[in-house]
């Protein structure tokens, strides 16, 4: 089963005043422009980059705290909870939870940390590791204060699951340090296509956030999974009317480089990805994440369908939905073509208050988005276009 994140809560963080989002394994976020669905999907990144390289440097690179907290003139903390089935011993009734809150005092940048999970199977057996604003954290079993021990984390600034990943199994088991490697290894997708072009040196591993590697990530693939490949040439002729074959050589350079060609139909040579269309080399991207073998445990995309012909996303979501058997998918779209081709749960529609500018996500219940399509005849893209679910300009 593919560890994923069940639900995310945000509170003042940006426009989201306080919002509270079931996941599934696929799930699409769909709505107008401000309306929240970018945020909400920078809420894993922010996480990420704080376990990746610590609170201080996640809040720097994003121009400070007061960067991400509602600019709404009323005081209170950005707290951001994630809820999932990522360590061993996870379940439906007993999810990992993961909670950073952040505040200022006296000009400067606070936090609150907190993590609850299963050490072992069986009833109760819950550890929560918590830390403070002075960087002391602690760990209470079943949430007894009379076991509690204390310890210092290694910086202010080290996000209490770094230290905690760091202890011996037999005190906190392995749940701090999966947690940790499933955050650090989140894949927010955004294909640079300028980059994705350019030959890139060869490297084993999956694609990269911006695509930079592209033609490294497909060689990749070749490599080990010929199988692989040849599912995604499928998939792009779909798309490509006349497409024969995906080639790979050597570039030059002191590096050793590949270059991708493609071989098209009637052609007297292959067309190298330098030289493709912007949505041929941002389709080829996407579907080399979505048919990698061993991907991260969740891939976020924003505007999916930035880019690519309508034709295109049905054969697009078809692969999203066999991907998240191995890799949770959190999009975003704007295409009612591609949102008429899912299921009720599988779309979050996403919506924001005219007046205060707050974030209303979801604005309808999939339980509601089905009953619309079941009374209307209607596709829930046509449903949506027409605002029958709200979502859309005013």
């Amino acid at each position: 089963m593919v560890s994923q994140i069940t639900r995310i809560e945000a509170r003042n963080y940006k426009s989201l005043e306080q919002v509270d989002v079931a996941l599934g394994p696929f799930t699409v976020l769909v709505g107008p422009n401000g309306s929240g669905k970018t945020n909400l999907l920078s809420v894993l990144r922010f996480v990420r980059d704080a376990a990746r390289f610590g609170i201080e440097d996640a809040l720097r690179t994003r121009g400070g705290f007061d960067r991400i907290k509602r600019q709404d003139g009323k005081q209170g903390r950005v707290t951001l909870t994630l809820h999932g089935n990522v360590t061993s011993h996870a379940s439906t009734g007993a999810p990992d939870r993961y909670q950073l809150s952040l505040g200022t005092s006296k000009g400067e940048v606070t936090r609150r940390e907190e993590f609850t999970y299963k050490r072992m199977a069986g009833q109760g057996r819950r550890i929560t590791l918590s830390a403070n604003e002075t960087a002391v954290a602690r760990i209470a079993a079943d949430g007894s204060d009379q076991s509690a021990q204390t310890r210092r984390l290694a910086s202010s600034t080290t996000t209490m699951l770094g230290t905690f990943a760091q202890l011996n199994d037999d005190e906190v088991g392995r749940g701090p340090s999966d947690f940790l490697d499933f955050l650090t290894d989140i894949r927010y997708l955004d294909p640079a296509v300028r980059e994705a072009r350019v030959p890139s040196r060869l490297q084993r591993g999956s694609i990269d956030d911006s695509a930079s590697n592209l033609s490294a990530a497909l060689y990749e693939l070749s490599r080990v999974d010929p199988d692989g490949l040849e599912a995604l040439t499928r998939d792009l002729r779909d798309c490509l009317p006349g497409l024969e074959a995906i080639e790979f050589r050597q570039g030059g350079g002191s590096a050793e480089t590949v270059v991708v060609s493609l071989v098209e139909a009637g052609l007297t040579r292959p067309i190298d990805l330098a030289d493709a269309s912007f949505g041929t080399v941002r389709l080829l991207a996407l579907l080399t994440a979505l048919h990698e073998p061993n991907p991260p445990a969740l891939t976020v995309i924003e505007e999916v369908d930035h880019g690519l012909h309508p034709y295109a996303l049905d054969v697009l979501v078809g692969r999203m939905r066999e991907a998240s058997k191995r890799t949770q998918l959190l999009v975003a779209s704007h295409s009612p073509t591609l949102v008429n081709r899912l299921e009720a749960n599988e779309i979050v529609v996403c919506d924001r208050d005219a007046e205060s500018g707050e974030s209303i996500i979801p604005s309808r219940s999939a339980a509601e988005i089905a009953a619309a399509v079941e009374e209307s005849g209607y596709l829930p893209g046509e449903l949506w276009f027409s605002g029958s679910l709200g979502g859309v300009p005013n």
